[in-house]
């Protein structure tokens, strides 16, 4: 019995510093340590084991990262205010008679934009010649991903040209159709041009027109500040007179985009 139990015992000894040289070794040699605890199998269980520690973790990296895409991506609305000053001449031919007349006035305008599509509010207010403009535009964005990039823009709306003292008022529906380029990133040029159906008004008679807007801007920030060259033309015919008038002058004026 003592024979057996002392084969044992250096059995166990033997054993046991086998084991102790083996984890030795591992030690040395990382990533082999746990490979004769753990199978291949037991590895890849614990490789995709649910745990309430890593779900925890995974939610707030995704809260992180939802409130930096909230702060960095931006914004689909867009709103643009901005006036400017127009100086022109007018020239007036009826039949044989011609005049030249210098004008000024100012006007203030407000655009809205969710994305793609808009709508903008203008109001002129020509004292010296004795009207006002009020005027609603829908506005397509078909090219371009912000008012402050290079884009091309469609354009419908209505301009109502009323006289202060009552004389008359020309409700003029109108296609436009404005290009903006960027040829640096603070420095651009711009153009817009609308037709005006034709109407017939007791004042005026049948009337026609269009209107031209082109120019440079430059920005900084929020801020642009552009001169645009303006020509509209008005054509008119009452009883059997032909009038033509042509308004050619500057616009300059300041915007502020939001």
């Amino acid at each position: 019995m003592k024979k057996y139990i002392l084969n044992f015992s250096v059995f166990s000894l033997v054993f046991l510093t086998l084991l102790a040289a083996h984890a030795e070794s591992n030690r040395s040699a990382p990533g082999t340590g746990r490979a004769w605890l753990l199978s291949k199998s037991s590895e890849a269980k614990a490789a995709k084991r649910f745990s309430l520690q890593e779900w925890l973790e995974n939610k707030d990296r995704r809260g992180m990262m939802d409130l930096w895409l909230s702060i960095n991506t931006p914004t689909p609305y867009e709103f643009m205010i901005g006036g400017s000053l127009l100086q022109y001449d007018q020239n007036s031919a009826s039949n044989t008679i011609t005049t030249t007349q210098k004008y000024k006035s100012y006007d203030g305008e407000f655009h809205a934009y969710a994305t793609l599509v808009g709508v903008t509010g203008q109001y002129q207010n020509n004292t010296e010649e004795g009207f006002n403009d009020i005027t609603g535009q829908f506005n397509l964005r078909i090219f371009g991903t912000s008012a402050q990039s290079s884009h091309i823009t469609l354009h419908y709306g209505l301009r109502t040209r009323t006289a202060q003292n009552g004389s008359y008022r020309l409700n003029q529906l109108y296609p436009a159709i404005t290009l903006q380029i960027y040829l640096t990133k603070l420095f651009g040029i711009y153009g817009n041009y609308r037709n005006y159906s034709p109407i017939t008004e007791n004042f005026y008679g049948n009337t026609t027109a269009d209107e031209l807007n082109a120019g440079i801007y430059i920005e900084y920030g929020i801020l642009r500040i552009f001169g645009n060259y303006y020509n509209e033309r008005q054509n008119s015919m009452l009883n059997n007179i032909d009038t033509t008038l042509e308004r050619k002058g500057t616009k300059i004026g300041l915007q502020f985009h939001f």
